[in-house]
């Protein structure tokens, strides 16, 4: 096998090991491409982070295994609930992540959690963290 394929496979591994470290949801999923691929007839183990699906703005969703189990075809990580939980979630509210410019910025209306607390974004284009302009916070989340 070609060198440089055998060390572009260890490096990708070596980053994978990396991102198992990660406990900060929002960090991990600034780097969601990273994570495995979900699969059918694949042993997971509780804790493990796969990558399955888009959410609204095109970026890959991140789930976290809640149980040991092997996949099977319609236990997609969004189809059951008792093996996975999405990350990035505080209850039915996305984690705010710092949007990469206009294409991924909150809309008004969006609602968010940060830092234990649920925020409403006031503006369109909204690219600031909330707290510090162009939200309103609402009760604790």
């Amino acid at each position: 096998m070609n060198d440089r394929i055998t060390k572009a496979r260890a490096l990708r591994r070596a980053v994978q090991l990396w991102c198992g470290t990660l406990s900060d949801e929002s960090v991990m999923l600034e780097v969601a491409a990273l994570y495995p691929q979900w699969r059918d007839k694949t042993a997971y183990r509780a804790g493990a982070v796969v990558r399955c699906g888009l959410d609204e703005n095109g970026e890959p969703r991140l789930w976290r295994v809640l149980q040991d189990h092997t996949s099977q075809a319609g236990w997609e990580p969004e189809n059951a609930p008792s093996l996975f939980k999405r990350v990035g979630m505080d209850g039915e509210l996305p984690l705010w992540t710092q949007p990469l410019g206009a294409s991924d910025a909150y809309e008004q209306g969006d609602r968010v959690s940060h830092l234990g607390r649920v925020w409403v974004s006031v503006c369109g284009g909204n690219v600031w963290e909330p707290g510090v302009y162009g939200w309103e916070s609402g009760e604790d989340a």
